[in-house]
């Protein structure tokens, strides 16, 4: 699936105005300021995930002074249509006219973005690698994102127990079912990730491996079990402590490199080659379950590269075949980028 035309009008700082763009790689260039970040944001929206922060009002994502903003994009591939976001006191999805889910259009539209706090992945905390898990999740298994909802619901009314010293076993009645699919889900996703890493041999180290750690748990193969028996094993500690000690809540992503965690041995150049590869890699995992190219929105791309790790990322880039958006303060001299520049706003 690709993008080949977007109209954005009254949405943050960007100028009203229509724009035609490449089914590989668009390279979006300007200073900071310029709107880069905020066109990508744009095309997040129109894909059914909504701003980059979560938490943020849509109507402060209008352009000051105005009450409304709209945004439209025409899509291309594997099927066609136009797809619009009306913002105003929500967002409200349309598809060649007609109302649209987000999670509809998540899927018919599968698109994947890396904002520079993903390129945290290898050093950073394990909540980065749970949203990376979690992104993937929603695209290729429908139930992933009820699931998680409930989930993260009941998980809430279980911490309220734990602090008002309640018994918290009516809760983990609920949870235990949700918390071991979602293990399972996550297991599989990491089983994905891991056939396509291969595919990107010339940004990957020497001796790299990844393998999924259940938050908590670890003492069964089977996830029921295992999430049951690690209940019980951590029901002292949890009345203790007053939180959840078991659950997708404290999952993680252990990555290694010679036998030691990739953390401590990949410098941060290293370790942004290889969130390239992860990044590239959940691009192919998606295509395989949905029979749809994603498009790739990156901010920031070439942060933290040498000109050598620039031209290798672009290559490995272009050889998923997908439709990339890269927003940079750089540039990429790379044959099959094309280069789009911005300033206050508007394209040049």
């Amino acid at each position: 699936m690709y993008f080949s035309g977007t109209y954005f009008f009254n949405f943050r700082n960007l100028c009203e105005g229509r724009r035609e763009w490449s089914p590989a790689f668009n390279l979006i260039t300007g200073p900071n300021g310029a709107g880069k970040t905020n066109f990508l944001e744009g095309l997040n929206i129109l894909s059914g995930w909504g701003p980059f922060d979560g938490k943020v009002k849509i109507s402060s994502l209008v352009k000051w002074g105005n009450e409304s903003s709209s945004l439209w994009g025409r899509i291309r591939g594997e099927e066609s249509a136009d797809i619009s976001a009306n913002l105003g006191s929500r967002c409200a999805l349309k598809r060649d006219g007609k109302t649209a889910g987000a999670s509809e259009t998540r899927r018919r539209m599968p698109v994947l973005s890396f904002m520079p706090r993903h390129m945290s992945l290898i050093k950073g905390g394990s909540s980065c690698r749970r949203q990376l898990l979690d992104r993937i999740g929603v695209l290729v298994s429908v139930p992933y994102a009820r699931i998680l909802h409930d989930y993260r619901t009941v998980l809430r009314q279980k911490s309220a127990m734990l602090r008002k010293m309640r018994d918290p076993r009516p809760a983990d009645r609920v949870l235990a079912p949700l918390g071991s699919w979602l293990w399972s889900a996550r297991e599989e996703i990491i089983r994905m990730l891991s056939g396509e890493m291969d595919n990107f041999p010339g940004l990957l180290p020497r001796s790299f491996s990844f393998f999924f750690q259940r938050g908590g748990g670890g003492v069964r193969e089977n996830a029921s079990d295992d999430f049951r028996i690690s209940l019980e094993g951590m029901r002292d500690k949890e009345r203790y402590s007053r939180t959840p000690l078991v659950g997708p809540q404290r999952d993680d992503v252990k990555f290694m490199c010679g036998g030691v965690e990739a953390s401590a041995a990949l410098s941060r150049g290293q370790s942004r080659k290889v969130v390239s590869a992860l990044i590239l890699a959940s691009s192919l995992a998606v295509e395989r379950r949905l029979g749809k190219k994603p498009v790739l929105l990156f901010d920031e791309i070439t942060s933290e590269l040498d000109e050598s790790g620039k031209a290798s990322s672009a290559e490995a880039i272009l050889r998923t075949g997908c439709q990339i958006f890269a927003a940079t303060a750089d540039s990429i001299d790379h044959r099959g980028v094309e280069i789009h520049r911005m300033r206050d706003g508007r394209f040049l």
